[in-house]
């Protein structure tokens, strides 16, 4: 059996470890009373305790109780009162003193003395709702209802709580005083005017038990009594939401008894006290849609909307998002109004404040947006060209400071509008004067762009040559001018541009970039078939990286996926055999796998030379994944002899002994005179180790 399983903590072996380790009860000292004189001792040998202890600490209400119960098991009630009364005296505050003592005279049904202890009960703690509920409900239980009529009454003279005039409404409920419960909730409302759940009470009251009439006149006191404590209640949290909300339930309440025309005359009043408050007007719609006209119904809500919108804007005009909204709803129901409301919202009042200092902020940007929709509506829905243009002028320049910040979305849109009216050169003045006064790299490549489809390719070669002077540490816009070069057939200015890239007297770029640069040029000149000038880049390679193992086999993997220059000859003359479409494809052979084999052995060289050990290691590892992929049994194995081993030796550094690790490589070793294999100097140590293991063997 597992023993994890039988050391596993259960619930079961926690009791039984509690109950191994609890202490055990001690029984108490049973005392058998014979006659009346041993009662008597014991008694006053009780007595003597409860008192001696009493004297040291007064302040223990809990004595006091077990001391009067004491009193109240010898059948002394005389003695348990005074031990009672002398509590009292000591704390008249202790609840549970007075709960126990009422509860005592109960038990042993002297109701009169419970009734006078509850009485100076309440008198004294009158703000204890526990010992009003235990008067109520004794006198309850005897039936007694007018003394706990008059109870209630002396209880919600002191303004207690709700839950106290709660219990005397439930209590005359039970009795089928309706008149009783109306006198109640007056008095109740009173104490808290600003209560509404308390209206809303009264109204369920009268809703059950009352008439149509009775409960309109508590929704009509309800709302007059409210709006006549508004000025000293507002300072109340959610006092007017509170008191739309008895509004809204009255109006509903005269529509469900069909009346309608009063459910409306009291939605209208409340709207003239709170013309913008949306849940009048919401329930006011609600209510038409169920008693009135679907036409009216939605001209009411969309003239309710566009107020509301008009009432936003003027307080906040530049509340852009609203203005969006504002303007989708004039399109959609007030197509007439919406060249005006265009004209509001672009106007200069409505001009952001702040200035960005260089780059467009999200509140100019929303405000522009408004612009380019006022703009495609006039070009596209319009077809007013005069008006747009005329716009599109103002916008760029006297709308938008460039001396700050700019938006190149203005200027490319104006550029294109520029030339769906087949006006290339006024465009390409938008594009120029944008590029003379804020120039960017979005505005640069759309100018390209353009000039790329109409083909002018001059002007293609100017802008790029702008664009790098603009910025010219942007490798992508190199590598695009090189790619026009290269797309146009012109491979010396693509290979110019390259060169510019790497000369460190025009353009210092970083390491790492130098090596992005490299890479797309060795990438250029193999796309252009100038295989040597792709092996003379990689010998530049190296020598950037200081001949770092990843280029020595990158290099290699190179010579054996391009064609040597008579393999480049005899596949030009096998193609023009053929046709066009059956050109034959160069695939590696041999002679190529050797050309990289060159270069491992190469790498080999330089590494032994510079005394690089990890270096070997790492392309004499890239030469036995060659050869498995490339290679045959003969090349595999010869590279696999040539792995160095590893020899370790402990050698103290400052008192430290550390362990030193030194590879022996066969390259590095001379061949025996005697024999044409090498031979090796194994260490004493590793002999006896590789004797070890043939015996093990064995």
């Amino acid at each position: 059996m597992d023993t994890s399983v039988e050391n596993q903590i259960t619930d079961r072996s926690i009791l039984r470890d509690a109950f191994a380790r609890k202490n055990p009860i001690k029984i108490s000292t049973k005392v058998d009373i014979v006659d009346l004189d041993e009662l008597k001792d014991y008694q006053l040998r009780k007595r003597t305790e409860y008192e001696s202890y009493l004297k040291r600490n007064r302040l223990d209400m809990g004595q006091w109780l077990r001391y009067a119960f004491f009193e109240i098991e010898q059948h002394d009630i005389r003695r348990a009162r005074s031990v009672f009364e002398r509590a009292l005296l000591v704390d008249t505050s202790y609840i549970p003193l007075w709960i126990r003592y009422i509860d005592s005279e109960l038990k042993l049904k002297y109701i009169n003395h419970a009734r006078n202890l509850l009485d100076r009960a309440v008198s004294t703690l009158p703000r204890v709702d526990k010992l009003w509920y235990k008067y109520l409900f004794v006198e309850e239980s005897l039936e007694n209802w007018d003394i706990v009529r008059s109870l209630y009454n002396k209880w919600t003279s002191l303004e207690p709580g709700t839950n106290a005039w709660n219990s005397y409404i439930e209590f005359e409920i039970r009795q089928s005083q309706w008149d009783n419960v109306r006198n109640i909730y007056a008095r109740y409302v009173n104490v808290f005017p600003e209560t509404t759940d308390i209206w809303f009470k009264w109204v369920e009251f009268e809703t059950i038990y009352g008439s149509i009439a009775t409960t309109r006149q508590v929704y009509s006191l309800a709302v007059d009594s409210l709006i006549s404590h508004e000025n000293t209640l507002n300072y109340i949290f959610n006092f007017q939401k509170n008191l739309i909300e008895l509004v809204v339930a009255f109006a509903n309440w005269e529509a469900s008894k069909q009346e309608v025309e009063r459910a409306k005359a009291i939605f209208n009043v409340a709207l003239k006290k709170w013309p913008q408050n949306t849940t009048l007007t919401n329930a006011l719609l609600n209510l038409d849609r169920r008693y009135g006209d679907d036409s009216a119904i939605n001209d009411k809500i969309l003239l309710k909307r566009k107020s509301n919108y008009e009432k936003i804007l003027s307080e906040m005009p530049r509340d852009y998002d609203t203005w969006w909204v504002y303007l989708d709803l004039i399109e959609e129901n007030f197509p007439s109004e919406l060249l005006t409301s265009f004209k509001r919202s672009t106007s200069e009042s409505n001009k952001p404040v702040i200035i960005p200092k260089s780059k467009i902020d999200i509140t100019w940007q929303r405000y522009l947006f408004l612009w380019i929709r006022r703009l495609t509506h006039i070009e596209l829905q319009l077809n007013d060209i005069d008006q747009c243009r005329k716009l599109y002028k103002q916008l760029i320049d006297d709308v938008v400071p460039h001396s700050k910040f700019t938006y190149n979305k203005i200027w490319i849109m104006f550029a294109h509008f520029e030339i769906r009216q087949d006006n290339i050169s006024r465009a390409r003045q938008i594009l120029g004067k944008c590029i003379g006064l804020c120039p960017s790299d979005e505005i640069f490549q759309e100018y390209i762009n353009i000039e790329i489809k109409l083909k002018e390719f001059d002007r293609v070669r100017t802008l790029y040559e702008k664009f790098i002077e603009f910025n010219a540490n942007d490798l992508s816009t190199w590598f695009a001018y090189a790619q026009l070069e290269e797309n146009l057939g012109d491979e010396d200015r693509a290979r110019g541009i390259f060169r510019i890239m790497l000369n460190n007297d025009v353009m210092n770029f970083p390491l790492n970039r130098r090596k992005e640069i490299i890479e797309k040029f060795i990438t250029f000149e193999t796309d252009v078939e100038e295989y040597d000038n792709g092996r003379l880049l990689y010998r530049d390679y190296l020598e950037m990286t200081s001949y770092s193992v990843e280029v020595w086999i990158a290099f290699a993997m190179y010579q054996c996926s391009v064609p040597t220059n008579e393999q480049l000859t005899l596949l030009a003359e096998a193609n023009e055999e053929l046709e066009e479409d059956n050109e034959i494809e160069f695939e590696p052979s041999e002679v190529n796998f050797d050309k990289g084999r060159e270069v491992y052995e190469e790498a080999l060289t330089y590494f032994k030379n510079h005394d690089d050990p990890f270096g070997r290691i790492e392309i004499l590892k890239a030469m036995q994944e060659f050869e498995e992929k490339f290679g045959n049994e003969d090349t595999q194995s010869k590279v696999a002899k040539r792995m160095p081993e590893e020899k370790r030796t402990n050698v103290l550094d400052n008192g430290v002994e550390t362990e030193k690790i030194e590879y022996i490589f066969l390259d590095d070793i001379k061949p025996n005179e005697s024999t044409s294999e090498p031979t090796v100097k194994v260490p004493k140590f590793l002999a006896l180790a590789n004797k070890w293991k043939q015996q093990q063997n064995k």
